[in-house]
């Protein structure tokens, strides 16, 4: 059958679902049923690109009469670590990344594809390593769109709509599955939900139940987290998502506003209105303490309190277009990432009011935002998954306490014989270290472009350092020149590449410290490098 209007419009501004019961073992690459997994390790690796990797910076040009540049945040130091390519169905036909799940060090990505095709996938992606991210099983799913999916008591509860052309005595082409994890790697063990719509739009997850919404002239769904049993059912029409927060169960109609209700009956407990939607299209919802974050659209971000319904605050689309819309937003340990389609990605300080820290620009058009621990993962339609890393500040030495905040502009100059040291989360441009200077820098640092000691500086470096861009790799330099020392308690890796004129030195500090150079390593005359240190791609030596 060919999708109806709903999941049109849905899927053209962003969505997906999934499967059917078997109890063969996947192998490296297999099929069951019309689920084929793949755990070839080498072969996935192809779709990771690492091309547009290194640190990147985020804008702020909401100060009138300056430029982007001059409004840089240098507190929010931020590395793209990859960026997942979307896979190809078995057919040829490139799906879209839709929805994003986090468990521990794994991230779940769900696909989609657009037009009348029901075709589908799920990527797990391992985060474990901060700077490597390793595409590790994937699993293409026949016939079926894949709209969301949410982690819960090692299993994954996936939803979506399928074709029932290609099903007997199967009417409703909405569906949720209960699909075992592994040791959190997919399996082809699931039992599948069929509800009574077009499309399940959202799901989420307790310890005892799942639940699910539906579009068009949905439902909210409660289902039994053990068996197939829908255990309660309350009529809601165009549904998109739905949050939990405490006891109670959130959801967002585009017509009829949020609705919370108690997660044992399904009563309703309240209701507000919310700004007008368009029909069927994706949007999310997420929570900063009793504030509920709704993304409404091309009316922009709208912050309720969910106790009263009142609105506390509505951040507007800057700039009107097709293109421009909010779609999802995302909270995570004081910040709240929203995704703003064709003009990429806000970042906000939350709190009443939430405050901008600034925008970053995302090739192609950010769909879906979701953060979890010192990850954002933006799903960019056609453009596959991007994973950036938040550089935190992490362990506070004790000889840093009394060291302030950078806050000296984008381009840190240290004069002759000047010291300087600061703590803290610090983002920057460029950095020079002229002669005799010493600077000394406690919890995380990224720089954009280059960073040079000049003759008889030091930069004493404890926490992390981020510096320079994977490509074009001669733009971006770390130099060290005549007896400049880099010293290094933590661990430092450069996207770009490494120049050691003669006489420059490399000092690490205690047994834990290590290196990533993706670049080259260019060595002029002497160089000295001492102490204990892990040289993870083998490149000083």
């Amino acid at each position: 059958m060919k999708k109806n209007k709903y999941l049109f419009s849905f899927l053209a501004l962003f969505l997906f679902a999934c499967c059917d019961n078997n109890d063969n073992n996947a192998n490296d690459s297999q099929s069951v049923n019309n689920v084929t997994i793949n755990n070839d390790v080498t072969e996935l690796s192809k779709r990771i690109d690492f091309t547009t990797s290194g640190v990147i910076s985020i804008q702020n040009t909401a100060a009138t009469g300056k430029s982007a540049a001059a409004n840089a945040s240098t507190s929010f130091p931020l590395v793209q670590i990859g960026e997942i390519k979307p896979p190809v169905d078995s057919q040829g036909r490139t799906l879209q990344a839709s929805h994003v799940a986090v468990n521990g060090n794994y991230a779940y990505v769900s696909y989609i594809m657009r037009g009348d095709a029901y075709s589908g996938a799920i990527d797990v992606i391992d985060v474990s390593d901060p700077y490597k991210p390793k595409l590790v099983t994937s699993a293409l799913i026949a016939n079926t769109d894949i709209t969301s999916l949410t982690y819960a008591n090692g299993n994954l509860i996936i939803g979506g709509a399928t074709d029932i052309d290609k099903l007997q005595s199967v009417t409703n082409p909405a569906i949720v599955i209960n699909m075992q994890l592994s040791s959190g790697l997919l399996t082809d063990k699931y039992t599948t939900n069929y509800l009574e719509s077009r499309v399940t739009t959202d799901v989420a997850a307790t310890t005892s139940s799942y639940f699910a919404v539906t579009g068009d002239n949905g439902s909210l769904f409660k289902l039994s987290a053990s068996g197939k049993a829908v255990e309660g059912k309350t009529p809601v029409a165009d549904l998109r998502s739905i949050a939990l927060n405490g006891d109670k169960i959130v959801t967002l109609s585009g017509t009829k506003g949020v609705n919370i209700y108690s997660q044992s009956t399904l009563a309703l407990q309240k209701s507000f209105t919310i700004s007008t939607d368009v029909s069927g299209a994706k949007r999310t919802m997420d929570f900063d303490g009793t504030n509920l974050l709704v993304s409404e659209g091309y009316k922009g971000l709208g912050v309720y309190d969910s106790n009263s319904g009142s609105k506390l605050q509505t951040i507007a689309i800057a700039t009107a277009g097709e293109d421009n819309v909010t779609n999802a937003v995302s909270v995570n340990d004081g910040y709240a990432f929203v995704a703003n389609g064709a003009l990429g990605l806000n970042v906000y300080k939350t709190g009443t009011p939430l405050s901008l820290v600034g925008t970053l620009g995302i090739a192609g058009s950010s769909n879906y935002v979701k953060s979890s621990g010192d990850y954002i993962y933006v799903a960019s339609g056609t453009g596959g998954l991007k994973i950036i890393k938040v550089e935190k500040p992490g362990t506070t030495f004790a000889s840093c306490t009394l060291f302030g905040i950078y806050n000296q502009g984008l381009n840190l100059i240290l004069n002759s014989n000047e010291i300087k040291s600061y703590s803290g989360a610090t983002a920057i441009n460029s950095a020079i270290v002229n002669s005799g200077a010493v600077l000394t820098h406690c919890g995380s640092i990224s720089i954009l472009n280059g960073l040079t000691l000049n003759s008889g500086s030091t930069f004493n470096m404890r926490g992390t350092l981020a510096q320079g861009k994977y490509l074009p790799l001669s733009s971006t330099e770390l130099i060290i020149n005549n007896n400049s020392l880099l010293q290094i308690e933590g661990s430092v890796v450069i996207w770009g590449d490494l120049r050691l004129n003669s006489g420059a030195k490399i000092n690490f500090i205690g047994n834990d410290s290590s290196i990533t150079i993706y670049g080259k390593v260019i060595k002029s005359g002497t160089v000295t490098i001492t102490g204990n240190y892990k040289d993870t791609e083998n490149k000083l030596k």
